[in-house]
């Protein structure tokens, strides 16, 4: 009984200190952005930051189209550039023409 027990309070620990981690990662990432970042959200949705207070941001997907949200949903900030294709995308589709050319 008494290792099961040392076993569940192990366990319980690590969990706690993995997610305070991953806690502390998401606080340091969210105090890095400011006004007119490109963010994208825990949902999906990528825009430019438009405001942000400890609470709420607010997101600008389109033109003229804000959204107001909470904070915490953003996921961080979006590495893509402005054709909507990562860095690593575009190697990928160089070297694939590339292989077509030969």
């Amino acid at each position: 009984m008494a290792p099961m027990l040392l076993l569940m309070v192990a366990l319980f620990g690590f969990m706690w200190w993995t997610n305070r981690s991953q806690e502390k990662k998401k606080q340091a990432m969210l105090s890095e952005l400011k006004k007119g970042d490109r963010v994208i959200t825990q949902s999906g949705l990528m825009g430019k930051l438009i405001e942000r207070t400890d609470r709420f941001a607010t997101v600008e997907v389109a033109p003229g189209v804000k959204v107001k949200m909470l904070a915490s949903a953003l996921a961080g900030k979006d590495h893509t550039d402005s054709q909507g294709d990562s860095k690593d995308a575009k190697d990928a589709k160089e070297a694939k023409s590339g292989k077509d050319a030969n």
